[in-house]
């Protein structure tokens, strides 16, 4: 690399954390969690700006209205170009927004800013310098905020990628924010008990994520009571972190009415993962028995006492999936009454479900006992199972009934299909004579065919339905069985 290095900052030159601005991460610092004799604290190191004069130039350059452009160029090549070298970045303008790199290339950005200008004389020549029909101002005024926005977009990714540098080389260093895109799950020993791994994939729009993954004495501490908490919960997904730090909120259209949900993933929630890390690793240190009860035991009794209420119930307060927001302390949620064949779909999928929680559960036993909670979810699977089983027969039956009244209703459907080929025969036969000798009928014939074929889609929706929900419940039978071998 031929740009210069930026000096290496003692511990001692970090800029001290209660002038910290969450907005500012990632902005003009980034957020460190480092080791201070003993004890688990944030701080954090300037992005220094290392092209300062040639901003003020670049500015300079880019105002007003004339064609300055060949001047321009001249300072990217001859102030630029020997310092920064051509470069592609995995550097996030927006952390949740899909599709992010920063390519620096001299030659190809020169080569098309000049380019522009040709385009912009020529259409000025083209249109006979009428000021009406074509500005030639404007277009001088916007090509210059381009160039303006491209090159302020270099000094911005060197500028962290110099920060990124400088944090790696400070001695006591456990973790320090970025923005970079793509996959990453860096582990980090926090203490000598507690590692933390910083999973993101910033740059994927919406299966972006941010998760924080916390190990105690080699167990992985998992969010059990998302089990509970969450109306859908995906095994597969709960234990992927200790807590995740992207949030859910609605994206609402011209007349108020909410069009999607998005993902939402800003610097700002650095801060919150870095607290978090912080807070649970200093418990750890300064009363461990505290800190297996929140993390371990705490987590174990909402799952085991949720599944017990599940089982009793059914009208649950669940946190709102779609309105989860890290800056808030407590999530929206919303009451839901669930009835019918709906009541015994959720309680298989939460109750049985659960069972694959137990390894989990026990890899705790190590530092806690934790037996119990396995041996009360064994009996609460034992008391249920009979539902399932009387679940799977009822659907059978259905399913059944279901394939019965589809059969019976096939005959008819068959026959307008014969009589839908008859008439599409006469079509091509009689031409334009088609709509007198048939005109009535066929319109009658129309109808009748449009109420039979919602009436085919009513009967494989049933099919489906009952077809599916056999296969589901056979699937937490089968994990039953495994699992619970009697």
């Amino acid at each position: 690399m031929r740009y210069f290095v930026a000096p290496i900052y003692k511990l001692a030159t970090i800029i001290k954390k209660n002038e910290m601005f969450e907005q500012d991460i990632n902005e003009s610092f980034l957020l460190l969690l480092v080791e201070k004799e003993g004890i688990i604290d944030t701080s954090k190191i300037a992005i220094n700006n290392h092209f300062e004069s040639e901003k003020i130039e670049l500015n300079r350059l880019c105002d007003g209205a004339n064609d300055n452009i060949i001047e321009i160029i001249n300072f990217i090549n001859n102030s630029l170009k020997p310092k920064i070298d051509n470069k592609e970045f995995n550097y996030c303008k927006e952390l949740d927004r899909p599709y992010q790199s920063v390519k620096v290339n001299i030659e190809v950005s020169t080569e098309n800013i000049l380019a522009k200008k040709n385009l912009i004389i020529a259409n000025e020549n083209f249109f006979g310098g009428s000021r009406n029909r074509y500005k030639l101002e404007v277009e001088f005024i916007e090509l210059k905020k381009q160039i303006k926005d491209e090159v302020e977009l270099w000094f911005k990714v060197f500028n962290i990628d110099f920060a990124y540098e400088k944090a790696k080389k400070v001695p006591n260093i456990l973790v320090y924010s970025h923005r970079i895109s793509g996959w990453s799950n860096p582990e980090y020993q926090i203490t000598k008990n507690l590692k933390q791994q910083v999973k993101t994939n910033f740059g994927y729009g919406s299966v972006s994520y941010f998760y924080s993954l916390l190990t105690f004495k080699n167990i992985q501490i998992t969010p059990l009571s998302e089990w509970i908490d969450y109306h859908q919960s995906d095994f597969s997904e709960v234990i992927r972190y200790t807590r995740s730090f992207r949030s859910r909120t609605p994206v609402y259209d011209s007349n108020n009415r909410i069009r999607f949900y998005k993902t939402e993933i800003e610097n700002s929630y650095w801060h919150y993962a870095v607290e978090f890390t912080k807070n649970t690793a200093n418990l750890s240190l300064v009363n461990e028995q505290e800190f297996v009860e929140k993390y371990i035991i705490r987590e174990c009794e909402i799952m085991v006492n949720g599944l017990e209420m599940f089982s009793n119930e059914n009208e649950f307060d669940f946190i709102d999936e779609n309105q989860v927001n890290v800056e808030k302390e407590e999530n929206t949620r919303k009451r839901i009454d669930i009835k019918g064949y709906e009541l015994i779909d959720f309680r298989t999928e939460k109750i049985i479900g659960a069972l694959d929680f137990i390894i989990k559960i026990n890899e705790y036993n190590s530092i806690v006992p934790t037996k119990k909670y396995i041996q009360r979810i064994l009996t609460l699977n034992r008391k249920f199972i009979p539902n399932v089983y009387q679940a799977f027969d009822n659907q059978n039956i259905e399913y059944k009934k279901a394939m019965n009244n589809h059969n019976s209703f096939i005959l008819i459907h068959n026959q307008l299909i014969r009589k839908q080929n008859f008439y599409e025969a006469e079509k091509i036969r009689l031409k334009n004579e088609f709509n007198t000798i048939y005109g009535e009928k066929y319109n009658e014939f129309l109808q009748e065919m449009s109420k039979s074929l919602e009436e085919l889609k009513h009967h494989n929706h049933k099919i489906k339905l009952h077809s599916d929900n056999v296969n589901k419940l056979l699937k937490y039978i089968n994990k039953y069985k495994e699992i619970i071998k009697e």
